[in-house]
């Protein structure tokens, strides 16, 4: 992977090409659009915003070129990557300026929750909109229907489901641009700031804050202002884990149970590591840890 990294440094061309290549084949396999915006990120980290402006609109010449021969995603009215280069230039810059992953994702964070407040003032319903979105997604799929989401009641999580996944790949693809570059220019740094990573005690009740008054407002919004929160927080919690197995100098063994737990039941990984990471910033876990 080092290789790959500095290859995708040695030029504007070699990064606007990998940047492209993935980006066309995230038309046809969604996963490729993270990759596609980790080498974004890389290049933004290493050179600045100017640099991955010029690379992010010379992928997306050829992203829309993709987009001209091939069919979209059944739903996708446009490209996902889109979605994904802007926000990420933004936290990458912001994760230069300040070395802090934290406030990296303090800035996801409030990317996804300016998604979630654009997507219930532009539409009013938001329930009302997934569904008619889900209708036509489903629509090319031979025996699909939406009848499933009706029932259980995932309608009304919609919304903030996709606002966690959104907010996951660009704090996953960020992490990975940030570990591309500890390759090249800094080989074992990004292990140590990650287990750092942690966000301002502020923050805490601030968010308690917003989802109670959430509340008062709308269920829907309180739910998904919620859903952000458990998200921003299970970063948090993943680097407590990692700190205190590195403190500890134990196997790497000791930080795996999590990662199984995401494969078989994420809900509870997710929601289990992000009571973690909350717990974190009245207890202060590595601090603690540090001075035993």
């Amino acid at each position: 992977m080092r290789d790959f990294a500095a290859f995708i440094m040695r030029s504007r061309l070699h990064a606007i090409a990998i940047v492209g290549l993935f980006g066309i084949l995230s038309l046809k396999a969604v996963p490729f659009a993270l990759l596609s915006a980790a080498v974004l990120g890389l290049v933004a980290l290493r050179k600045g915003w100017l640099e991955g402006v010029a690379v992010t609109a010379g992928a997306a010449v050829m992203v829309g070129a993709g987009v001209y021969l091939m069919e979209l995603r059944p739903g996708l009215n446009f490209p996902v990557v889109f979605a994904l280069w802007l926000p990420l230039l933004i936290c990458a810059e912001v994760l230069r300026r300040t070395e802090s992953q934290g406030l990296a994702l303090l800035t996801v964070g409030l990317t996804v929750g300016l998604f979630v407040l654009g997507m219930h003032l532009v539409t009013g319903d938001v329930v009302e909109f997934w569904q008619s979105w889900l209708r036509r997604a489903v629509a090319a799929v031979p025996g699909a229907t939406v009848q499933g989401f009706e029932r259980d009641g995932t309608l009304r999580l919609m919304n903030g489901l996709i606002a966690v996944l959104y907010g996951l790949s660009l704090m996953f693809s960020l992490l990975c641009a940030r570990w591309f570059q500890s390759l090249v220019y800094n080989p074992g740094g990004f292990g140590p700031e990650f287990q750092r990573l942690r966000l301002p005690r502020l923050v805490l009740p601030v968010v308690v804050a917003a989802i109670w008054a959430a509340g008062a407002v709308n269920q829907v919004l309180l739910a998904d202002l919620l859903m952000i929160a458990v998200m921003i927080y299970f970063f948090v919690g993943l680097a407590v884990l990692h700190g205190l197995v590195a403190m500890r100098r134990s196997h790497w063994i000791w930080a795996a149970p999590p990662y199984v737990a995401l494969v078989f039941v994420p809900q509870y990984a997710l929601v289990g590591l992000a009571l973690v990471g909350a717990l974190d910033a009245l207890i202060d876990f590595r601090t603690r840890a540090r001075k035993r």
